[in-house]
């Protein structure tokens, strides 16, 4: 049976409390709020950054460790939402020093008390304004259970997607990545990004839709599809968006976006959600550097937000084409290095994006076509031949697990 996550009473027990107290009451009551409504811990910091800025995230932080304590989040909730709750408290130190300081079981109404202790300084305003935030959240589509619901369906979090994931070989694409973005040459990151791309496309194929022709197509694990959010930042956010989209739809992934958040949700295969949220980083940090590195003319053009906007937009569509020559040059030879006939191989991609088109409608049955505008046609161009140069197919020399 689910549990009740309506944590503070009401009535005349509120009123024998001190302001303070009540405020922390509320706070923490807004967050359980949003929680059921379909918000998860790095939406909740996404926004409320966006909206009030930075000066309000390390009490954020703090509201949303102390919940998790509180409720028991560590033995009850997804590996998704623990893995969020961990990057929340690695990038607001503070907050994460509180929440090991909080006894292994506290009570919800022990928030403000806790703040006390250990003197965090939060002004009225401050507390209002987060409430008010947070208890303004709309419905969200529910990507998983929430957490009312999580005594009932724990045990399903985690099974699914353990064997369609390779930590090793993710692991090894991530660390390729990060020295391409550190790197301050060109080549040596387009070097990198290619044997990552190499070595991505052949674990997508392999592990995902090979291991389905194994088992006759019939594997639930193969068939398996998630969905997660994505959260941009300025500037020029309607441009990543177009980037992340192109990339998406080159590996059977559909996206949608919350533009009032600043809010992508992308649904997909475990596996192909991975090669996108890895392929989306480093070619945002390809475009960025690009676009930076185009300079300025003599008219100082290129400086221009228009200039800007034209150039990402110009590098999403190309890419989005340069990804789809990719996929099915790599889908090729991967059958071939696994000795599958491609004609065995194309019926289960084709069945994986029809399951991909049903979760989708289902989570979002209305959506419309975002419609492009008129661009800076040099930034257009300029865009377009940067995605020619940028690295997204397989090097020369081949990567095996």
């Amino acid at each position: 049976m689910g549990r009740n996550r309506t944590y503070f009473r009401t009535g005349d027990r509120l009123t024998d409390v001190p302001p303070r107290h009540r405020s922390a009451a509320g706070l923490i009551t807004a967050l359980a709020g949003a929680y059921e409504r379909g918000w998860q811990p790095a939406d909740i910091m996404h926004v409320t950054r966006r909206a009030l800025g930075t000066r309000t995230a390390p009490t954020a932080a703090a509201a949303l460790l102390f919940e998790a304590r509180a409720s028991q989040t560590e033995a009850l909730a997804p590996q998704d939402w623990r893995m969020q709750l961990s990057r929340i408290a690695d990038a607001e130190p503070d907050a994460a020093r509180f929440a090991e300081g909080l006894p292994a079981r506290c009570e919800p109404d022990d928030f403000a008390t806790a703040l006390d202790a250990v003197d965090w300084q939060i002004g009225v305003r401050e507390w209002v304004d987060l409430t008010a935030l947070w208890l303004e959240f709309p419905r969200l589509n529910r990507l998983c259970e929430p957490p009312s619901a999580w005594p009932d369906v724990r045990v399903q979090h985690h099974a699914p997607d353990a064997k369609a994931t390779d930590h090793r070989a993710l692991s090894r694409i991530r660390r390729l990545l990060a020295k391409a973005e550190a790197t301050e040459f060109v080549e040596e990151a387009e070097t990198l990004t290619a044997k990552a791309q190499d070595l991505m496309t052949r674990y997508a194929i392999s592990a995902a839709l090979l291991d389905s022709v194994d088992n006759n197509g019939v594997d639930p694990v193969s068939l398996a599809v998630r969905s997660h959010r994505i959260h941009l930042d300025n500037p020029y956010v309607r441009e990543k968006v177009h980037l992340l989209t192109a990339i998406g739809e080159a590996n059977r992934v559909r996206t949608v976006w919350f533009d009032r958040f600043a809010i992508a949700t992308v649904v997909g295969s475990p596996v192909d959600l991975e090669q996108v949220d890895l392929l989306f980083t480093s070619l945002l940090v390809q475009a960025t550097r690009a676009m930076h590195a185009a300079g300025a003319d003599e008219r100082g053009t290129s400086r221009t937000g228009a200039f800007r906007k034209a150039f990402l937009f110009g590098f999403a569509v190309r890419i989005g084409q340069r990804l789809k020559e990719t996929d099915s040059r790599a889908t090729a030879e991967a059958a071939v290095d696994a000795n599958v006939r491609i004609d065995d191989l194309l019926p289960v991609l084709a069945m994986r994006s029809a399951a991909v088109d049903a979760e989708f409608d289902r989570l979002f049955p209305a959506t419309r076509a975002s419609v492009s505008r008129s661009v800076d046609a040099d930034g257009w161009f300029a865009g377009q031949s940067a995605a020619d140069r940028a690295s997204v197919a397989a090097g020369e020399r081949r990567i095996t697990r």
